[in-house]
């Protein structure tokens, strides 16, 4: 037992030995602390750690050995990992023996809180001067005062978002918002994340990238604005191309998209843009499922039939046994056998034919006001007085309406077609189009002016502008020439301006020449002027074969033209005539003309009116 309690005896003396040793080397610690002499404050410190690693007051003196701006080893980071060592034992108890001490040496909680604030805002303010991302994160990730801790955390989100912006590229934001998601910036962020992602997608802005960024983004911010560019772009790029292999293909990938119905209607125009039976005949044969697929049977008809005769529909029949419209085509060649014609009784017009020389059978009664004669099967009639504007109508030879629809002015039907006009065609305010045997327009009532078709082509004119359209009413070459005449050997006569000049199919002008006025090409040559006053003969390279020394000069036929001169009378050496002359191709005089008579220089245009 007396060895136990000299134990005990002897560990208590070496605590207080130990305490007091302490204790002294922290008083010498903190005498050289307060005198600057740092390399011994340090000494007795590091002393006074190595022995009580926790020991509150060397803690604390550690710190205010760092935090002290006029030492040598001055470190912030040091001086707070210190203090926050101290700031452990806080609260200190005031019985404690070593808290009685601690408080001798000026250790207290209020001065290590204090010190532990100040060298939070020291540390805070060198960041703030170096204002950088790194210095802020080094501040949040070794100080610990909680407002400039808030503080600094939004000024290191901000530099750091402001960081992965300037990479312009999304995955740089994408991290940032991985790394920060409690930001105040990862909702912006979030925001240029997806358009980044989208621009960068569809850099290229091909209709493939639009796709691309729709599949792989699914639920993308901007997969509406991706679906609607992706759809426009994918039809322009067909659309570009305008071929029919390239439309075939859109329908055959894009059943789905909006414009698969105009795509379908454009595969219908480009497979029979020609307008021909034969395109007409591929498409009912290969075009099953177009939705044109019974108009493109009723085109065919109309142009296999368009003479109007018995013969045309029988063939009809025969060639295509299978056509929808057969029914139709029966009815027609009953129709087709009456040779009718009209015939007027008082004021009332009405149709019959003459079985023999002298006799007449009347088929359709006297009860039209005005009846024009069958061409192509129907024939134009009004049974209402004109009033303002007169009313036209189509029947066929069963006194049947062909459609509906009534017209102001309605031609004959030739090839098909007939010219019909809409207003007041007694002057300027009608307008002009045309229209198959199933009333339907195929070329717009739009027109001022639509001359006989030529050449393939109809010379047409809108708001005193004139251009050519093709068969089926599509603008060939635009209507930009003041003044025009219809193709004749493959070129046509225009002008801007009363300037005048030849031009081909295409729209190409022929050749550099220009004139005051001008015909059409005749047997190879055409009438011109430069000055208005003497006319000659171009080719088609567009060189004079005959000078222009004629007063006047008409349109060569079969190898000869009728030309004027202006001479002196024989009778009266005093005044002067106009010697008419016919001419050869050279212009050599094959006959001199007696009876002079004014012809016309240029070919008037034919306006569509009955």
């Amino acid at each position: 037992m007396f060895k136990i309690r000299k134990q005990i005896s002897l560990l208590l003396l070496s605590c207080f030995v130990i305490f007091y040793a302490i204790a002294g080397d922290l008083d010498k610690a903190f005498k050289y602390l307060n005198t600057g002499d740092y390399p011994n404050a340090n000494k007795y410190l590091r002393e006074a750690i190595a022995d009580e690693a926790d020991n509150p007051a060397a803690n604390y003196g550690l710190a205010k050995y760092f935090s002290s701006k006029d030492n040598a080893a001055y470190n912030l980071d040091s001086a707070i990992r210190y203090i926050n060592l101290a700031a452990k034992k806080i609260p200190l108890n005031p019985e404690d023996k070593q808290t009685k001490k601690l408080l001798a040496l000026g250790v207290r909680e209020y001065t290590i809180t204090t010190l532990q604030k100040s060298i939070n805002f020291e540390a805070y303010q060198a960041v703030e001067q170096t204002n950088s991302l790194e210095s802020y994160q080094h501040f949040i990730d070794n100080f610990n005062d909680q407002p400039l801790l808030e503080q600094a955390v939004n000024f290191r989100n901000q530099k750091a978002y402001m960081r992965a912006m300037s990479l312009k590229t999304p995955d740089a934001i994408d991290a940032f918002i991985k790394k920060y998601p409690q930001a105040a910036e990862v909702k912006e962020a979030k925001e240029h994340y997806e358009r980044m992602l989208y621009e960068q997608t569809t850099a290229d802005q091909k209709f493939e990238s639009y796709k691309k960024y729709l599949d792989a983004y699914p639920t993308g911010a901007y997969v509406k604005e991706a679906t609607k560019i992706y759809t426009e772009k994918v039809l322009d790029y067909y659309n570009n191309k305008h071929d029919l292999a390239a439309y075939l293909e859109f329908e055959r990938n894009y059943q789905t998209h909006p414009a698969y119905k105009s795509i379908q209607d454009s595969i219908y125009v480009l497979a029979t843009k020609e307008g021909s039976l034969a395109a007409y005949k591929n498409f009912v044969m290969n075009y099953q499922q177009n939705p044109h697929y019974k108009e493109a049977w009723d085109q065919l008809y109309i142009l296999y039939t368009a003479d109007g005769t018995q013969n045309s529909y029988l063939q009809f029949i025969q060639n295509f046994p299978s056509c929808p419209n057969k029914d139709r085509a029966y009815k027609d060649i009953e129709l087709a056998a009456k040779d009718l014609k009209p015939f007027q009784r008082g004021d009332k017009w009405g149709y019959a034919y003459t079985p023999t020389l002298d006799s007449l059978v009347i088929l359709i009664d006297f009860e039209y006001a005005e009846a024009f004669p069958f061409k192509g099967g129907l024939a134009s009639v009004r049974n209402k007085p004109c009033g303002a504007q007169c009313s036209y109508f189509y029947i066929d030879k069963n006194n049947q309406r062909a459609f509906a629809g009534d017209f102001n002015y309605a031609g004959d039907f030739e090839n098909g077609l007939a010219v019909v006009g809409v207003g007041n065609c007694e002057s300027s305010e009608c307008k002009y189009g045309m229209i198959n045997k199933l009333g339907k327009f195929v070329i717009p009532a739009e027109y001022d002016e639509i001359n006989d078709l030529q050449e393939g082509l109809y010379l047409a004119s809108r708001d005193d502008k004139y251009g050519f359209l093709d068969q089926n009413g599509r603008t060939l070459i635009s209507h930009k020439y003041t003044d025009a005449l219809p193709f004749s050997m493959g070129v046509a006569a225009v002008a801007i301006d009363g300037n005048w000049f030849f031009i081909d199919k295409t729209g190409a002008q022929k050749f550099i020449n220009r004139f005051l006025d001008i015909s059409s090409f005749s047997d190879s040559l055409c009438a011109v002027t430069q000055d208005k006053e003497t006319w000659g003969y171009i080719d088609m390279a567009g060189n004079f074969v005959i000078q222009p020394v004629y007063e006047t000069a008409e349109d060569f036929q079969n190898g000869f033209a009728i030309v004027s001169k202006k001479e002196k009378d024989p009778k009266n050496k005093s005044l002067f005539i106009s010697q008419r002359y016919r001419i050869d191709k050279t212009g050599k005089v094959i006959e001199k003309l007696t009876a002079p008579k004014e012809p016309t220089k240029k070919n008037t245009k034919k306006k569509g009116r009955r």
